[in-house]
């Protein structure tokens, strides 16, 4: 009896423990933007722009669904899409941030190259990556045809490249990085990205964190091969910023 009567006190104290650590973190981590497609239906486009999302490029042929709580995009042409969401000003998102993102891809796109000098021209494509955009003050992007963009990290899940390394585009270098987290090639796996935005954008920019103005979910297949019908086929289930 002692010892049931001892295991079950040190049962208590370890429940307690666990309701404080969980109270704890709900006190410490403040969603502030969420991108939740686990109940998501219909069509996916009328979705997006309940939510002030805008379609760009030719993100409408991209064969988007809503398929077991997940936004599918399965390209069957070598194309540029990318959905947007710019804040208002009073919706900027200030404070040290962080990032944790669900999703997965199950199949890279055939040609996609990131590898080599910055100063060197690569077929830079990836079957998703999520954008933030810190600031107001646009850019340079390096070509009188691309937009000047604020401040960008740009997370994307690759097969051959690096996790520990920090990749350049061919345009937008004064102010865009990317990023490939975690990055170990496997296809139809649930990956999650956290990253803390504000230690990020210290380390690449060497700056105290801008606002986030702007988020948006790019898909480039330009220039890569068609394999089972298609150039790439990714998912994604989540996306949560948070303080």
């Amino acid at each position: 009896m002692g010892i049931e009567k001892k295991f079950r006190g040190h049962y208590k104290k370890i429940i307690t423990l666990c309701g404080f650590l969980l109270l704890t973190f709900s006190a410490v981590a403040e969603t502030i933007y969420e991108l939740d497609f686990s109940t998501a239906s219909g069509n996916v486009q009328n979705w997006f722009e309940k939510i002030k999302w805008e379609f760009r490029e030719d993100i409408t042929d991209m064969n988007l669904r809503f398929e077991e709580g997940k936004l599918v995009i399965e390209p069957t042409r070598d194309e540029l899409g990318v959905m947007m969401l710019e804040f208002d000003e009073k919706d900027y998102l200030h404070g040290e941030t962080k990032i944790r993102i669900e999703w997965g891809v199950d199949q890279y796109p055939l040609g996609a190259d990131w590898n080599g000098p910055k100063e060197k021209t690569r077929n830079t494509r990836e079957a998703i990556s999520f954008m933030v955009f810190f600031g107001e003050t646009k850019l340079d992007s390096g070509l009188f045809l691309a937009p000047n963009l604020p401040y960008f990290i740009s997370f994307f899940l690759g097969k051959d490249e690096k996790p520990d390394q920090v990749y350049f585009g061919n345009y937008w270098q004064d102010g865009g990085r990317y990023l490939c987290i975690p990055c170990d090639g496997s296809i139809g796996k649930t990956f999650i990205t956290e990253i803390d935005l504000s230690a990020k954008f210290f380390e690449l920019f060497g700056k105290k964190q801008l606002p986030v103005t702007a988020l948006g979910i790019e898909i480039d297949v330009q220039k890569t091969e068609k394999v089972n019908g298609r150039h790439s086929k990714a998912f994604i289930k989540r996306v949560e910023l948070f303080k």
